[in-house]
């Protein structure tokens, strides 16, 4: 999302001015990794290793503002949502897949973090130590006859890289692709790099989905 059309205070997006979509390009599968706004301080069981707030990397939005966003004018009849989400805020994560017309299904993905010595990777948690990271899946229409593979596991191991934020494993989109094919047209949100065969749209890069803003959302 470009910066340009919000107004950021204190580390959230506020005054938000809603983007509609230009275009009648629809897509059959979703990938999407939310700029949650979260509000507090992790930190690695390496006491050399801090993680800060995510506004202090990239813009943050709240549950309210991403619900707002009109990603229902992006999905085709039949499309699958595959969500990034982390387990403090899955309840938030469910309300922004139903606002944007999808419902859920289930955990298609949980990334195993690993160093690149093979190493877990931990965080500390208000309960517990932290490993993982979830992608939810949701669906509208009939995607299952859009399905190649149900053998895709769950599990995934792979390695984090540490010297960039909250940056995603290529191996997601490739087994998102091993479940569904090439054909189908994919689009990533908020993207921070760009893959062979998908769309993007996000504030880091050049954009294949134009936007407008309109104080009405279009409306």
């Amino acid at each position: 999302m470009d910066e340009s059309l919000i107004e950021k205070q204190n580390g959230n997006f506020a005054n938000t001015v809603l983007p509609a979509v230009v275009g009648s390009k629809k897509y059959s599968i979703i990938y999407c990794d939310p700029p949650w706004f979260r509000g507090q301080r992790m930190m690695s069981s390496n006491k050399n290793d801090r993680h800060v707030e995510a506004s202090r990397h990239y813009p943050v939005m709240k549950k309210d503002e991403l619900c707002k966003l009109p990603i229902k004018q992006l999905a085709d009849k039949d499309c699958a949502m595959f969500m990034w989400v982390t387990d403090s805020n899955l309840d938030e994560a469910m309300e922004v897949m139903k606002a944007w017309g999808f419902k859920y299904k289930t955990v298609a993905f949980i990334w195993n973090k690993k160093e690149k010595s093979g190493k877990q990777v931990c965080f500390m948690g208000c309960w517990t130590m932290k490993n993982c990271e979830l992608v939810l899946l949701g669906t509208k229409g009939a995607m299952t006859k859009h399905l190649k593979s149900r053998k895709v596991r769950q599990l995934q191991d792979a390695i984090r890289e540490r010297n960039v934020h909250s940056r995603k494993p290529q191996l997601i989109r490739d087994k998102i692709v091993e479940m569904f094919g090439n054909e189908l047209p994919k689009i990533e949100l908020f993207a921070r790099v760009k893959a062979d065969g998908w769309d993007i749209w996000g504030n880091e890069l050049e954009n294949d989905v134009e936007l407008e803003t309109s104080a009405n959302n279009g409306r």
